[in-house]
């Protein structure tokens, strides 16, 4: 039992260092965007919420991977983190107030698609590969 916590939590947090680097890279993206093309705040908040699923579809892909067990929970799990550790880094960068329902809604809804993107993952068919 212990070592399938240990290959969990190993799994979490490779899939969660995975959407980080996403989310990183796409930021610079749209901060260059906002930069050069003069984009519109309506915009950049699209933007945002298309990276955050993009980030949770990448983290569980590589936390579960295809055919894997527990794909739900783990799925929850890693977008539940993904969206406190961003929430987290957005405070302590400086950011302003934002109203609590309106977190906890963003994470819920992220824990959804989460779970979703995981239950998916854990009922398809791992590929087999070709040997040359």
């Amino acid at each position: 039992m212990a070592v399938s916590r240990k290959n969990t939590a190993l799994s979490l947090t490779k899939g969660l260092m995975a959407a980080v680097g996403l989310t990183v890279a796409l930021m610079a993206v749209v901060a260059a965007l906002a930069v050069w093309l003069r984009i519109s705040d309506g915009l950049i908040v699209a933007f945002n919420q298309v990276m955050k699923l993009a980030a949770i579809i990448l983290g569980a892909t590589v936390a579960i991977g295809r055919g894997g067990e527990r794909g739900f929970f783990t799925g929850m799990a890693l977008a539940i983190l993904y969206m406190v550790l961003g929430y987290a880094c957005y405070v302590l960068l400086g950011g302003g107030a934002f109203a609590a329902g309106e977190m906890l809604g963003e994470i819920l809804i992220g824990a959804a698609a989460g779970g979703i993107v995981g239950a998916v993952l854990s009922n398809m068919s791992v590929r087999k590969r070709i040997r040359a």
